[in-house]
């Protein structure tokens, strides 16, 4: 006797996920593209020591030269990434990492005091470099 109140209980409360799952679809849902735009990593302060020792080439396996090189002074400092295509702003987004401002370019540096190795991932590839100094 019990059963059968859990079992219309049960079967009501299935019903109801059912209908609010109806009424909580779009119309036309499937049918539309959504475009998601993740945000860029946030900016971390670049220490003095850091933007000078990054700075310099470096040779990739492809055969072409990385140069980092900065402008500025104080809170104005700002590294630059060049793969031969002309210059484009890098930040630093903590780690010894950076990425380039508008393009799919990113910097990972290696090395206890002076950076020796960077990985750079450039669209889809990635590549290791290894200082020229």
């Amino acid at each position: 006797m019990r059963l059968k109140p859990i079992a219309l209980f049960a079967a009501a409360a299935a019903s109801a996920v059912v209908s609010l799952s109806s009424v909580a679809a779009p119309q036309g849902a499937g049918k539309e593209v959504v475009a998601v735009n993740a945000p860029r990593a946030g900016q971390v302060a670049l220490p003095v020591f850091m933007f000078d020792r990054v700075q310099g080439e470096y040779a990739l396996e492809d055969g072409r030269v990385l140069t980092i090189s900065g402008t500025g002074r104080g809170a104005a400092r700002t590294l630059y990434a060049d793969l031969g295509d002309g210059p484009t702003e890098i930040v630093h987004v903590g780690s010894k990492r950076f990425v380039a401002v508008g393009k799919d370019l990113g910097l990972r540096f290696q090395g206890d005091k002076i950076p020796e190795t960077v990985y750079v991932r450039d669209g889809g590839r990635q590549q290791v470099a290894s200082a020229q100094r």
